[in-house]
């Protein structure tokens, strides 16, 4: 098949989008409805076009050309595949402009008697995509036509919200279409809206008109800012104003308003097309459990994590399969939770309906997967105290449940963590897809407020401190002056400022004991409270703002030095990267090895181990072995130090503080403060032989080990997700 040759004119060309561009002229012959377009031969892309033949009989048209990137490409040639095998070719571009009135401009100089006809097809051809926040041109191109090519025809007089976003409008009209349509609602910009329609009879009006009751799917713009409603009659497209007078209802009212009406409604077919409408507006009342179809819903939890979404757990007992779908519904907001829900057992549910004479004879003995877990993300910019609700869609009219959203405080989180069974075989898609995107949005929120820290000098004071010593202290212990007694028994520490933070469990005796301790000792000491702090890094980084040296000692109450002089060795480490392969001049973060009590190996470094795949792991080398096994062992980097025993440059600590991990619980803090250390360009380095005892404690922690293995797992998954590495076990 031959390319078709064609003589076509481009009169306007506008840049919708960074993909899409509009073009219109006119054309010889008729353009496919929709196609596939190729630029200079090899990106290929969508096209879209209609068209119409105006009085003189020449044929134009608009259409779209969607390509990825488009903006930033210069086409020379533009090839439309005609379905026949062939290529239909346009010509080349030479003005693009991304002003929208360009073209309204074009259409109304060049075909002013066909502007109606132009509107048809730009709304057949971007309506779908005025939904979009990115659309501010594509409905400026709308709003720009409907301006131009609609007239007056009638009022909207009474106007109010359904709670579900959706538009009630009630006025007059000569020629408002009944039925299932579109509108386009002009307000601060324009959009499209599905509608349905019915006319009632005014007898003030004359025979010609009628009165008007629609519904407009929402999300719609606030009553009291529309300006028209846009419509297409049988004689083109026209527009209900606003009256003066018009009337805004209280939110909630519609419903009950357009009920009322529903009796007053002419013609079957559109009565019970806006009767259908009305009924499937939700308006503030759980009518789940009037059915007398065998369908019941609970609600166990609903906890919503403003600027995230929604955590939504209950069950659904629906044995008949007679609910076709599950939606989440709030302002600006519709998601389909039943697509990707995790299902539950609860067998409960099924005892406590065995008996019910709506579900007799229905309930299948073993059938209990009737609980449910879901996540709903939504939009940006949804208020704060935006009510939200459930629609299940039946076959008739959907029924609703509120959903009472309390914020997610901390007694909320815990039962959202309770409503999962960590033992569940499905437990590592119910992180994926719903626990861990809410629990790390909300962490990454808290994150984002530091925890406000009082410091208290306490002891002597040094001028100009060696080095700034952070001892965290955040599980309730108040015999800290163990390790201020091993500090001050060191010359290393003599010009050194020690920030003891104490953090959310600190215990209330424990600043008068470090008072103490640091007078005794003639010790520099700060005593920052930092209450909020709920695990030492959070507290690490409520007291690096206090540190004023220019080397900052992380150093966990655990660790016990055993001789003197290691905070040197320390200094010298970091002063000598290329001595041990580090890149020249990178700051170091430095870390000893760690013995436990038994003198066993607690720590000599993290590694990344790449296994089958190309699968990463990071492993504790030697963990558990006898330390002889260090012996012939030289200094070396690795790919993670320990947090708890750590110095490095307080500008490179707070370079990785800034972008730390989004976790729940303490554990992977310190391999993904490493990881972010080196990111952010220094290298982490272990010493084999400079070692210090770390005290192998009971754990102080009171939270539920339900929760604690849920939280455990949360984090795991956000790790793997940002470092594509897992831990090994």
């Amino acid at each position: 098949m031959k390319d078709r040759s064609t003589k076509a004119d481009i009169t306007a060309a506008v840049l919708l989008d960074e993909d899409t561009l509009m073009l219109f002229g006119a054309i010889d012959q008729p353009l496919p409805a929709e196609s596939v377009v190729l630029l200079d031969g090899t990106a290929d892309g969508r096209f879209r076009g209609g068209g119409w033949t105006d009085g003189a009989g020449e044929r134009w048209f608009l259409a779209t050309i969607s390509v990825g990137g488009l903006a930033h490409m210069r086409p020379s040639r533009i090839e439309i595949l005609d379905g026949a095998g062939g290529r239909l070719s346009l010509p080349r571009l030479s003005n693009v402009r991304t002003n929208p009135a360009h073209m309204v401009s074009a259409l109304g100089e060049a075909q002013p008697q066909s502007l109606g006809a132009a509107l048809d097809v730009a709304v057949l051809l971007i309506a779908e995509d005025c939904v979009s926040a990115e659309a501010d041109r594509h409905r400026r191109l709308l709003a720009g036509l409907a301006q131009e090519a609609s007239r007056p025809d009638g009022f909207a007089e009474v106007l109010g919200r359904f709670r579900d976003g959706a538009l009630m409008v009630q006025g007059w009209s000569h020629g408002f279409p009944a039925g299932d349509h579109r509108v386009l609602v002009e307000s601060d910009d324009l959009r499209v809206h599905a509608a349905a329609a019915a006319p009632f009879h005014r007898p003030d009006l004359p025979d010609t008109a009628a009165g008007v009751l629609a519904v407009l799917e929402g999300p719609a713009p606030s009553p009291g800012a529309i300006r028209r409603i846009h419509f297409r009659a049988d004689d083109g497209w026209r527009h209900l104003a606003i009256f003066e007078h018009r009337q805004i209802l209280a939110d909630g009212v519609a419903a009950a308003h357009a009920r009322d009406m529903l009796g007053q409604l002419q013609g079957e077919p559109a009565r019970r097309v806006v009767a259908t409408a009305v009924a499937a507006r939700y308006n503030g009342v759980e009518t789940v459990s009037q059915l007398d179809v065998p369908v019941r819903i609970g609600l166990d939890l609903a906890v919503r994590v403003v600027g995230a979404g929604l955590f939504v757990s209950g069950w659904l007992l629906d044995p008949t399969r007679a609910v076709r779908a599950v939606t989440l519904k709030g302002p600006g907001l519709a998601v389909r939770i039943d697509a990707d829900w995790s299902r539950q057992s609860r067998r409960d549910v099924s005892e406590a309906f065995a008996h019910d004479p709506v579900f007799a004879g229905r309930l299948l003995p073993g059938d209990d997967g009737h609980g449910f877990i879901a996540f709903a993300r939504e939009p940006a910019g949804l208020p704060a105290g935006a009510d939200f609700h459930l629609e299940l869609a039946l076959a008739d009219f959907p029924a609703f449940l509120p959903l009472p959203c309390p914020p997610a405080a901390g007694e909320a989180m815990r039962r959202m963590l309770g409503a999962v069974n960590p033992d569940s075989p499905s437990i590592d898609r119910i992180i994926a897809n719903h626990l861990g995107p809410m629990l790390q949005t909300a962490s990454a929120a808290a994150l984002g407020k530091a925890a406000p820290a009082t410091l208290h000098a306490m002891g002597r004071t040094v001028k100009s401190p060696r080095v700034s010593v952070i001892l965290p202290v955040c599980d309730g212990r108040e015999d800290v002056d163990l390790n201020l007694a091993r500090m001050a028994n060191d010359p290393d520490f003599a010009e050194a400022e020690i920030l003891v933070v104490a953090g959310e469990r600190a215990h209330e005796r424990l600043a008068g004991m470090v008072r103490q301790a640091a007078g005794f000792y003639r010790l520099a000491v700060g005593f920052i409270e930092a209450s909020l702090a709920a695990d030492p890094f959070e507290a690490i980084a409520a007291a690096l703002p206090h540190a004023r040296a220019d080397r900052v000692l992380l150093l966990s109450p655990s660790v016990l030095p055993t001789e003197r002089g290691w905070l040197s060795a320390l200094e010298r480490a970091i002063r000598r990267p290329n001595a041990v392969g580090a890149a020249a001049l990178a700051p170091v973060m430095a870390s000893p090895t760690l013995l436990y009590e038994d003198h066993s190996i607690r720590f000599a470094g993290i590694v990344a181990v790449e296994g089958p795949g190309g699968a990463v792991t990071y492993e504790r080398r030697f963990a558990g072995y006898p330390r002889d096994w260090l012996r012939e062992q030289e200094a070396s980097a690795v790919d993670a130090a320990s947090a708890d025993c750590a110095l490095l440059p307080r500008d490179l600590l707070a370079r990785a503080l800034a972008e730390r991990g989004r976790f729940l619980g303490a554990d992977l803090k310190g391999l993904d403060l490493c990881l972010r250390v080196r990111a952010a360009g220094g290298s982490c380095l272990w010493l084999p032989k400079l070692r210090l005892v770390a005290v192998d404690e009971q754990s102080r922690s009171t939270r539920d080990p339900r929760l604690e293995r849920i939280s455990a797992l949360v984090d795991q998954w956000g790790f793997a997700k940002h470092w594509k590495a897992s831990i090994a076990a």
